[in-house]
């Protein structure tokens, strides 16, 4: 075989190697993220902060309507809403076309929760 098709055959072989390695590391890192966030997921969740299904805040917000709609931000629209025992709510309603992503919403959704006054009943 000639030089140049030596060299050539070597290069490729290192190539290839090192991005079969680059790619198996990522793999790897991805799924220890993916693992470690599940794992951590009852932790960050405060207990006294209440969830409720869809089909209660969209009762609660006469199916997002515009007369209940209070504003819009950058990542999706804010509506009025009153549950059934007529406590008065504020939902955040993320957007299709908003960067933001599911966890960085509900970690805004956290904080803002954190950050309400709570009074007592």
């Amino acid at each position: 075989m000639e030089l140049k098709v030596k060299i050539a055959v070597i290069i490729v072989a290192v190539v290839s190697i090192v991005s079969g390695l680059s790619l198996s590391a990522n793999y790897i890192r991805r799924n220890r993220k993916i693992s470690k966030g599940q794992s951590n997921k009852g932790q960050q969740e405060d207990p006294e902060l209440p969830f409720f299904n869809l089909s209660t805040i969209a009762s609660a917000t006469d199916k997002f309507s515009f007369n209940n709609k209070l504003g819009q931000g950058g990542f999706g629209s804010v509506y009025r809403g009153a549950l059934m025992d007529g406590q008065e709510i504020a939902v955040k309603r993320l957007s299709q076309n908003s960067g933001q992503g599911p966890n960085e919403f509900k970690n805004e959704v956290m904080l803002i929760a954190k950050l309400q006054r709570r009074i007592p009943v």
